[in-house]
């Protein structure tokens, strides 16, 4: 899987799981806020249930303990003060002999009633009640009203069940029973409820069985379905669930950048620095008159978990982060560590080092002076510092001749490419000369700067240096460049940069 791809799942998958745990939070409060409302609807109703209980007693016991023996306007008299005061009573009646001959609303009845059985009775009260799903109230007889009937002695009250439902109930299905034994017996809401939800299974939240604890026959069964919930609260659904696909959406984004900010080429060079993501590499330098190896150039490479950078990516973004000397530090102690170790290696054999010219300027190369694996190393140092205006400064002449009363050798790298300022070149107190790869490649061509070659000699012998030709691949070319008194060679003729194990084997070849 190309790495882009990788990445790209990566935040795809981070944004879907930051929104589907965003909906479970959501579904939860959700939840949390549909269960509120079925138990605010359920204690509603049993506030009811407890209240008109109170009223019921609050009216039939004083009436019967008044005593009457009929209906006369004494008898209505009393019945219409209890009324008077009522929330739950619509109709007060009186009976004689089981037959109902007088109520608050129509007076004396020109005909008896006969009272019907009850749906259960109340043993310890005397309590008769009976549900009335259709009844026509003498004042009101072309209307239909759902009533409770309660009766207690001589008298019997009518509770409209409309007052249960006063609007503010969101609960689409309720119902209020009466539990007798093992009958369940239906007053209010829609008949059926309670039975379906003891019996079947629901989701989560969406439904709720409570009772009265003063009255604890008397439950109440609700039931409100999250389809139902989510139509009633759509608006603050819609507005939540966009929240939660920009937070889905955002945290792709996020991931993502970070991820790219992760594999950015700066971000893998600083952490690189701290997690031996460099390593060194060693070019042999190979004396061209006799053939041997003199030495070896240190060049630098990078591998981390994302892949290869090449020194034409880190070298620029090391120099513009002020990274150079922390880049050289680890060098160092990494190559003198590894070479060290290698004993085939003579007295006198050429480390060559690269050296950033902005760390001459800023005084860091003073510091190699004190270190004493390089001052006593058996290695000659060569530090290599390539062409720039750095150099041409009076700061940068005394950090160089510290260096060279230290022991360690300064070489000019890729000279003519770079910053050239020749009148200055017997002031720089370096002992060596590098002819850059593009002088040697033009060769073969016989270009302009292949044609510089003797010009360049010229200043070597005059300043006394010593010259190495980097970037040799055939034998023409060595052959021109030892014509031309050129010391020393570098390129993939004699080896090309390979890791510490692979020069030690290379070494070991030579010294056969």
């Amino acid at each position: 899987m190309k790495k882009g791809h990788k990445k790209s799942i990566i935040a795809l998958l981070t944004g879907i799981l930051v929104f589907v745990t965003g909906s479970l939070i959501l579904l939860y409060f959700a939840g949390q806020k549909l269960a509120a409302t079925i138990s605010e609807d359920a204690t509603h109703l049993v506030k009811h249930i407890d209240t008109a209980l109170q009223e019921r007693r609050r009216i039939l016991t004083p009436l019967n303990n008044l005593g009457f023996k009929q209906c006369d306007q004494a008898t209505l008299l009393e019945m219409r003060r209890a009324l008077f005061d009522a929330k739950y009573v619509i109709d007060i009646g009186f009976f004689k002999n089981d037959q109902l001959v007088c109520t608050t609303g129509a007076g004396l009845l020109d005909k008896v009633i006969n009272d019907k059985s009850p749906d259960y009775i109340i043993v310890d009260e005397n309590i008769r009640v009976r549900f009335e799903p259709q009844l026509y109230l003498l004042l009101f007889s072309d209307r239909p009203m759902e009533v409770i009937i309660v009766r207690q002695g001589d008298y019997n009250l009518i509770i409209d069940t409309k007052v249960f439902n006063d609007d503010v109930i969101s609960s689409p299905m309720w119902e209020v029973v009466y539990k007798h034994k093992r009958s369940i017996n239906h007053l209010a809401g829609q008949s059926g409820v309670y039975d379906t939800l003891v019996n079947n299974v629901y989701l989560p939240y969406e439904r709720r069985l409570i009772c009265s604890e003063q009255n604890s026959n008397y439950c109440v069964a609700l039931h409100m379905p999250w389809n139902k919930f989510f139509a009633k609260n759509h608006f603050l659904l819609i507005i939540s669930l966009i929240l939660t696909c920009l937070a889905g959406v955002s945290s792709a984004l996020l991931v993502d950048n970070l991820i790219a900010d992760r594999r950015s080429t700066f971000n893998r060079i600083r952490l690189g620095l701290n997690k031996n993501s460099f390593y060194w590499t060693y070019q042999p330098i190979i004396c061209l008159q006799t053939g041997t190896v003199i030495g070896c150039e240190v060049l630098a490479r990078f591998k981390d978990k994302y892949g290869t950078l090449y020194p034409d990516q880190f070298i620029p973004l090391l120099r513009k982060n002020n990274l150079t000397w922390k880049f050289t530090e680890a060098m160092i102690a990494k190559v003198l560590k590894e070479l060290t170790a290698i004993d085939i290696l003579p007295e006198g054999f050429k480390v060559s080092l690269n050296i950033f010219p902005c760390d001459v300027e800023q005084g860091n190369v003073s510091s190699l002076t004190q270190v004493s694996e390089l001052t006593n190393s058996r290695f000659i140092i060569c530090l290599e510092i390539t062409e720039d205006e750095y150099l041409d400064t009076s700061i940068a002449h005394a950090h160089f001749r510290t260096l060279v009363k230290s022991g360690f050798n300064l070489s000019l790298d890729d000279f003519g490419t770079g910053y050239s300022n020749l009148k200055n070149l017997q002031n720089l107190s370096f002992h060596q000369l590098k002819i850059d790869r593009t002088f040697v490649q033009d060769i073969a061509t016989e270009g302009l700067k292949a044609s510089m070659i003797p010009n360049i000699m010229e200043l070597v012998k005059k300043f006394n240096y010593t010259c190495v030709a980097e970037g040799i691949e055939t034998s023409e070319q060595e052959a021109i460049l030892k014509t031309a008194g050129v010391h020393y060679g570098q390129g993939w003729k004699y080896g090309r940069p390979m890791k510490v194990n692979k020069f030690h084997e290379y070494m070991a070849k030579q010294s056969v």
